[in-house]
């Protein structure tokens, strides 16, 4: 049980960062734990376990134990996803959002009752009386938009529902002086930085003033330096917000890159329900039982799609040439009624997405795109990763490049590939490309991504008889990845379904490769891409060592308009 006590700000789920992540851990958890202790030993054993799988991108720390509490206590827990007490078990609410047919209803449901305070989260002051995420909403939906700059500055605070007026006007006041600024020649990022430290001091004055300014990471006296840090941090609770929030499909991003969230206009009916029905305080409970019935519960509180007359009313909204007889039927057809139409509006969006990039008229946005990556800024850099070599590939070449991350129902991407997974596959008639693509680095890039990449081959090999290729695209390359791939071209392993041909590449050669294509009249086709990755197989199986293989491969892509002309 954790105690808030004390504490100025609120705070968000930050683990797991992506909430879609977090189904597979606790699948994984209950499936193999149930009806255990939530003890140390077993606590250890899940997280090793859960790294040994390899079905979850997760690097083991030295404190198994903790990283099993941290990712299983802060989420599942909170949301009312598992019960650990006093045995290990899946709930109604997380049954349903694991395994129903309408997860983010039931994802929705949960983020609503998180309160503070709560017999999970104590308050001995009673300074805190606030549903978090359903405030955020009532501020996206009041504002028409919300930043991650100002979740973290400023929502950050709303500790208390009477605090809302005020926050909202700080918000509006802030979007005042950014207004401002075009015409008083000062730089916005530091002005930001500058209100964002202190907004912190004030947040913190109190602990500022008897010098209680050391972070559970280090000790400092140095004031700058603790701003510092809790920015960051206030930063983080920002992003996870988001990333929660949109996972009930209840808001998506202005444009994909955009830091700002919205309400899309086939949601904000059931916005404005959810605003008009749903308490803003904290319920009471007399304990932790009583809280845990509550929690647990996949009916409450009450949804929009939960009322039969209203769901009609939006089903048509929706689709103003609907000619089905709604009336006759149940609440769960009609919902799958609203879901399906909802659903085609995506695919068509994505497939307007797709015609765009087909006509490299989107190739000057990939580029750039590609730089906000590696610079950081962009909200979320590994889902924008795969986002943006989807659509770099989609734009390079004839075949059906298939995207394994999530879009939301506006065609934004939502949330990365599942870890059992490719991020991306290209199908063409003779043969299979697929894409694997990390921003991790050094060692930690060769025990996350190495092994996986080769199984993932070899699971698409047994389903398939075509012949497969990889393309591996990284920030940047560590010796022992490309030293592995080098051995995988080498070496006949039955598991990966013999010799396994992975191509390492830098997004900065990724980026190369789709300037020639660019500038070039011819443009390339599957067959391109298939000379491409058989010739560099090639040098693989004639280079002396992994160094050797490494300057061919940077020749290859140097001469990648050569396999456009010999297509």
């Amino acid at each position: 049980m954790a105690t808030i006590t004390g504490k100025s700000h609120l705070f968000f789920i930050t683990s797991p960062r992506s909430p879609y992540k977090m189904k597979d851990e606790v699948r994984f958890l209950t499936t193999h734990y149930s009806g255990q202790v939530w003890n140390h030993a077993v606590q250890q054993t899940f997280l090793e376990n859960l790294v040994q799988s390899g079905d979850f991108k997760i690097s083991l720390s030295n404190d198994p134990a903790f990283q099993a509490r941290d990712r299983i206590t802060r989420g599942p827990k909170s949301l009312g996803l598992v019960d650990l007490q006093p045995t290990i078990n899946i709930t109604p609410a997380g049954k349903a959002y694991l395994f129903g047919k309408r997860p983010h209803e039931a994802f929705t449901r949960q983020l609503l009752k998180f309160q503070l305070p709560s017999p999970y989260h104590r308050d001995l002051h009673q300074t805190f009386a606030v549903r978090p995420y359903l405030e955020l909403l009532r501020l996206i939906y009041d504002l028409e938009y919300l930043s991650k700059e100002e979740i973290a500055i400023f929502a950050i605070q709303l500790i208390h529902i009477d605090k809302y007026d005020l926050i909202k006007q700080k918000i509006l006041d802030f979007r005042q002086r950014l207004t401002n600024l075009k015409t008083q020649k000062i730089n916005r990022k530091d002005f930001i930085k500058r209100l964002f430290i202190e907004e912190i001091k004030t947040i913190y004055h109190a602990e500022i003033q008897q010098g209680k300014i050391a972070t559970r990471q280090s000790v400092t006296n140095d004031i700058e330096g603790f701003a510092t840090k809790k920015r960051n941090n206030f930063i983080d609770y920002a992003d996870a917000a988001i990333r929660y929030l949109r996972e009930t499909r209840l808001v998506t991003l202005r444009s994909a890159k955009s830091n700002h969230v919205r309400i899309p206009l086939e949601r904000k009916a059931e916005v404005e329900y959810i605003l008009n029905h749903t308490s803003r305080l904290p319920q009471n409970f007399n304990n932790e039982q009583e809280f845990k019935l509550y929690l647990f519960d996949a009916t409450n509180p009450l949804l929009l799609s939960d009322n039969r007359v209203l769901l009609i009313q939006q089903i048509r909204q929706l689709d103003q040439n609907i000619t089905t007889h709604l009336e006759m039927l149940s609440i769960e057809e009609l919902k799958d009624i609203k879901e399906h139409i909802i659903d085609e509006q995506r695919k068509q969006e994505i497939n307007r997405q797709l015609e765009l990039l087909k006509s490299y008229s989107e190739y000057t946005d990939i580029v750039t795109t590609y730089e906000d990556i590696l610079t950081k800024k962009v909200s979320d850099p590994p889902l924008m990763l795969e986002w943006n070599t989807w659509r770099a590939f989609a734009m390079l070449d004839d075949g059906d490049i298939i995207a394994n991350f999530n879009f939301d129902d506006s065609g934004m991407p939502l949330s990365t590939a599942a870890g059992n997974q490719s991020d991306i596959i290209c199908c063409y008639t003779d043969f299979d490309l697929l894409i694997e693509v990390t921003l991790s680095s050094g060692m930690r890039q060769y025990e996350m991504e190495g092994e996986p990449v080769a199984r993932h081959i070899g699971r698409h090999r047994a389903d398939i008889s075509k012949a497969t290729y990889c393309i591996f695209v990284a920030k940047e390359l560590s010796d022992a990845t490309i030293a592995h791939f080098y051995m995988l071209h080498k070496t006949n392993i039955r598991y990966y379904g013999g010799k396994t041909r992975i191509i390492p590449l830098t997004i900065h050669e990724l980026i190369e490769i789709l300037d020639i294509s660019h500038r070039s009249v011819q443009k390339p086709t599957a067959q391109s891409i298939r000379m491409f990755v058989e010739q560099i197989s090639t040098d693989a199986d004639h280079a002396s060592d992994e160094e050797e293989w490494r300057t061919k491969i940077h020749e290859a892509v140097s001469s990648w308009g050569q396999f456009i002309a010999d297509r």
